[in-house]
């Protein structure tokens, strides 16, 4: 799954491997990075989200962070569906769900 970041301003693509990941920050004391790690944004928690592509359609999921998962400028506390150009709030980085450049 591929998504456009954006932290501060700058956007960047970046991807989750396979079709299930959890979006984090990795620490530097705790081992274990996640899928999609969205460092240097300290509001984002360790393991803040899961996202993943389920029968055609994509899925996120908040893991009891800190500060919430927001689509669209809405707290989603459980699963929800996202499509294409969806806007997924984690702390301070913004991330859209854009189409694959890789043939699969």
């Amino acid at each position: 799954m591929e998504f456009l970041v954006t932290y501060n301003g700058a956007a960047k693509p970046m991807s989750v491997p396979g079709s299930k990941g959890v979006i984090g920050r990795k620490s530097r004391t705790h081992g274990g990075a996640p899928d999609l790690c969205l460092r240097p944004d300290r509001t984002v928690s360790r393991r803040h989200c899961i996202v993943w592509a389920e029968d055609g359609n994509y899925w996120v999921e908040d893991l009891g962070s800190t500060l919430g998962t927001f689509v669209n400028g809405l707290r989603r506390h459980s699963k929800w569906k996202i499509s294409f150009g969806d806007r997924i709030d984690i702390g301070k980085t913004t991330l859209q769900l854009v189409p694959s450049t890789l043939e699969e």
